[in-house]
């Protein structure tokens, strides 16, 4: 009988060790959690079902022993969920340790119900269940809590060595990016290092080469001193040569326009006596009187802009005008008339920029030489045809005169063609002075000047303005005591005083306001006489017969007096008025100049 319960307790046994093959089967289906329940609930469920067998089979050999064992290995058992289970897995970790607490405190029930237990066997003392129970429950709550409390400290460090580790990772991640970003940098290094190392040779050869082209040059430039010598001294004689040449031009323009003032006031004079007895003259007689009185009228006009370049004793040749491009070629067109064959065609287009603000004289020298030129080197297999026009471009106002003449090689000229004495036609009269002049002009009024021409074709020069349209305030003259002005666009001048003045300083003031108006003709007047002060009755009686009767004569029609209310020269103004009237001029008295200007502004043309 005995033999018969051995052999049922080993079968018991090898069937209870194949449970444990289910855990592994179910890990190996990724039913993990299922898996980690069941290997922390075999080992409790197996030693209670081993212990109530046991009991079953061999009751004669159970002692009080037997009852206490099972419960040492029960809380033996609760080691394994904490190490099979995380402290942060609570669900499945209070699920795996349930199984062997209840197993722990349901253990007499469990062993009762199966009618081994400890008083059907044993029955010793009265005191079983306390001091079973409570020392062995005590005890497995007493190391839960331990055991716990240590799990929670792996774990931490557990975690903490896992993110340290992670970020070891990172940092070897990122280590390894940058040890590959080296190794690139590197590699583009070594690159670099041999370019330079080429580039390196290539400069040691360029400096070879420099070095040997200096050499040439130094010996070069040996045989070109002796040369530049020689030109440097031909520059300076020539230099000597155009002062002195510019020296003999200045006096012979001042002794034209000077000293035939008075031979050409007495041709007018005479014209003008001619033109009052006519009744006896025929009519070509009247037409010859007539042609003398323009050429004379023309020639005084010369006269006069001739004096506004040459008069270097002021600023006043500098002041711009408005020039009216038509009026300025119909001029030109006069003077060259004796020049102008009846072939000739010159047409003309200022559509674009009609006029400009410019100093007068020089466009017209600037005309004059370029009409000359074009009717001096023109062509003798066709009729000339001249065509003027001006356009806008870049702020800049250009003359265009084109013609169908003899041309020029520009390959062979263009370098000498603006050049003093440069001449490239030997068939007429002129010394190269022309071209010259026009660079000049042009270029002192911050303007160029370009040729285009081709031999037997033709030739066509742009001269380039400057399209100057701040000329409202041009100051022609300035003193501590009074300084004139000049406005371009309403063809204004004025005179503004600055303080009290001597009669001296009040006398000299009012010349060169006269020869304002007699360079300029200007038709209208502005006057501020808020700081003049008192003016002695002689200086009065002096402007009014001597200075205003000249500019009225001279063309002055409109004249605006500012001053200040209050002021003491009323009695001044009052025979101002009276002169100005008598003599034909209007006048207007203002104590604002801002009223002044719009006044004169009403009757200037738009």
């Amino acid at each position: 009988m005995r033999h018969w319960h051995d052999t049922a307790y080993c079968l018991l046994v090898l069937g209870v060790s194949l449970f444990y093959i289910i855990p592994i089967a179910l890990n190996r289906s990724n039913h993990t959690r299922l898996s980690r329940w069941l290997t922390c609930a075999l080992p409790p469920v197996t030693i209670v079902t081993l212990s109530i067998v046991n009991k079953l089979l061999y009751p004669e050999t159970i002692h009080v022993f037997n009852y206490l064992d099972v419960r040492f290995f029960l809380i033996g058992c609760m080691v394994i969920p904490l190490l099979v289970v995380q402290i942060n897995e609570r669900r499945l970790l209070i699920a795996t340790l349930c199984v062997s607490a209840s197993l722990l405190i349901f253990l007499d029930l469990i062993f009762n119900f199966f009618g081994v237990g400890y008083y059907d066997l044993v029955n010793i003392g009265s005191q079983y269940y306390f001091m079973a129970n409570f020392y062995c429950i005590s005890s497995y709550v007493f190391i839960l809590l331990c055991l716990l409390f240590e799990k929670r400290l792996s774990d931490n460090a557990f975690q903490e060595n896992e993110k340290l580790v992670s970020v070891l990772q990172k940092a070897n991640h990122k280590l390894e990016s940058q040890k590959n970003e080296i190794g690139l940098q590197n590699q583009e290094i070594t690159k670099q290092t041999e370019r330079l190392i080429s580039n390196q040779e290539e400069l040691i050869r360029a400096n070879t080469q420099i070095e040997n082209q200096k050499e040439s040059l130094l010996r070069i430039q040996s045989g070109l001193q002796t040369e530049l010598m020689a030109r440097n001294k031909e520059l300076i004689q020539t230099n000597e040569e155009l002062a002195k040449y510019n020296h003999e031009l200045q006096q012979f323009s001042f002794t034209i326009s000077h000293n035939l003032r008075g031979p050409l006031a007495r041709l007018l004079g005479l014209t003008n006596l001619m033109e009052k007895d006519l009744s006896e003259l025929t009519g070509p007689q009247l037409e010859l009187v007539k042609l003398v009185t323009q050429s004379a009228k023309e020639l005084d006009e010369v006269i006069r802009d001739l004096s506004k370049i040459i008069d270097i004793r002021n600023d006043i040749y500098r002041i711009r005008e408005k020039v009216f491009f038509q009026e300025e070629l119909k001029m030109v067109l006069r003077s060259l008339s004796t020049f102008i064959q009846p072939d000739v065609t010159i047409e003309n287009d200022f559509r674009e920029a009609p006029i400009l603000y410019t100093v007068r004289p020089i466009l017209t020298s600037i005309l004059y030489n370029l009409i000359s030129n074009a009717i001096k080197y023109r062509s003798p297999q066709r009729s000339l045809v001249l065509t003027i026009r001006t356009t806008l471009l870049n702020g800049f106002i250009n003359l265009e005169v084109s013609d169908n003449g003899l041309g020029m090689n520009m390959e062979q000229f263009s370098r000498n063609i603006f050049g003093l004495y440069k001449r490239f036609h030997t068939h007429t009269d002129g010394k190269g002075l022309g071209l010259y002049l026009v660079r000049l002009q042009i270029e002192s009024l911050g303007g160029k000047v370009e040729v285009s021409s081709e031999l037997n074709i033709g030739t066509k020069f742009i001269v380039s303005f400057p399209d100057t349209q701040d000329v409202e305030g041009q100051i022609v003259f300035e003193s501590d005591f009074g300084s004139i002005f000049y406005n371009a666009h309403t063809n204004c001048a004025g005179i503004i005083w600055k303080s009290h003045v001597s009669s001296e300083q009040y006398r000299t003031l009012f010349k060169k306001c006269l020869e304002m108006v007699r360079l300029y003709h200007t038709p209208y007047w502005i006057s501020d006489l808020s700081k003049q002060g008192t003016i002695s009755p002689d200086d009065q009686k002096w402007m009014l017969t001597t200075i205003m009767p000249e500019a009225i004569r001279q063309g002055l029609r409109k004249i605006a007096n500012v001053h200040i209310p209050g002021q003491n020269n009323g009695e001044y103004r009052n025979r101002i008025k009276e002169t100005s009237v008598k003599l034909g001029a209007e006048i207007e008295f203002f104590t604002d100049r801002k009223k002044a200007e719009q006044w004169i502004d009403h009757f200037v043309k738009p």
